[in-house]
């Protein structure tokens, strides 16, 4: 993948991948001003790029349960060059190691996954059918067994899994300090990486909870060079969970079907994963 779906992925949200600025400010002659990123004081010292994302990722591994809401936007591309953009919300639950439930939200009803450390299944209320098959024992190899096999995809997966540092800094040729801005009121860290086919940024929370709170891709291996976006908002870092959370038990009324598998899927627009 590249960056695993960063899914599509995982993560992926995911993990609108975004910036952040002041409201305009009215001129004399009543013409909004061009907004002005808000831009908290540089540090005495200026972080290095992967301290911080390392950071990030020690402490994603030390949280045993959280939810999270990923708001996701992928450009795609058409033949004719025109630019789409395709937006997906989903709210995600995960109880390390073997635990995971994610509602995909639209307006025909969304899907419900569920993996409960044996099973995972696929559920679509709007038509009232779903699909179960076997799971790996983790997580982390759930994840790569529905990309691969099934075609199935999390936002923002890569920031997700047990050790997201792995993932993340693979391949990476230059890395950057961009500065320290406010997103959606939070004080964060702006980075950005590049590798041979991807350049990436991700805004991580300043202070004792370094949560990735935005992440933006752009695939420059595809022409156009489309981008995938992604929000993190809403975490919750001590949710109550029951078993029953993450084990789908289907309506009397629901009809069971098979997975496609994993045949290629036919994708007249090209879009950055």
């Amino acid at each position: 993948m590249k960056m695993l779906p960063l899914l599509s992925a995982i993560f992926f949200p995911m993990l609108a991948l975004f910036g952040c600025a002041s409201p305009p400010t009215d001129s004399p002659s009543g013409s909004s001003l061009s907004p002005t990123p808000v831009v908290s004081p540089a540090p005495a010292v200026k972080p290095q790029p992967m301290d911080v994302l390392k950071q990030m990722a020690a402490y994603l591994r030390s949280i045993d349960r959280f939810t999270v809401r990923v708001e996701k936007t992928t450009e795609l591309i058409l033949p004719t060059d025109q630019r789409l953009h395709s937006d997906q919300t989903a709210d995600i639950a995960i109880q390390k190691p073997n635990r995971l439930r994610v509602n995909y939200l639209n307006l025909s009803g969304g899907r419900e996954l569920f993996y409960d450390g044996q099973t995972f299944s696929l559920y679509t209320p709007g038509v009232n059918v779903y699909a179960s098959a076997a799971a790996a024992p983790t997580i982390d190899e759930t994840l790569d067994l529905l990309a691969t096999q099934y075609r199935i995809t999390l936002p923002v997966a890569d920031l997700l899994v047990a050790n997201p540092d792995s993932r993340l800094a693979q391949k990476i040729s230059s890395a950057t300090y961009v500065g320290r801005v406010l997103v959606r009121g939070v004080p964060c860290h702006h980075l950005a990486f590049r590798t041979p086919e991807v350049d990436w940024e991700i805004w991580i929370e300043d202070g004792p909870k370094p949560l990735p709170r935005r992440l933006t891709l752009t695939d420059q291996s595809v022409k156009g060079s489309p981008q995938m976006m992604a929000a993190l908002s809403d975490w919750n870092l001590t949710p109550s969970f029951s078993a029953d959370d993450f084990t789908f038990r289907p309506p009397q009324t629901a009809q069971k079907i098979t997975f496609l598998g994993a045949a290629p899927a036919t994708r007249p627009a090209k879009a950055a994963q």
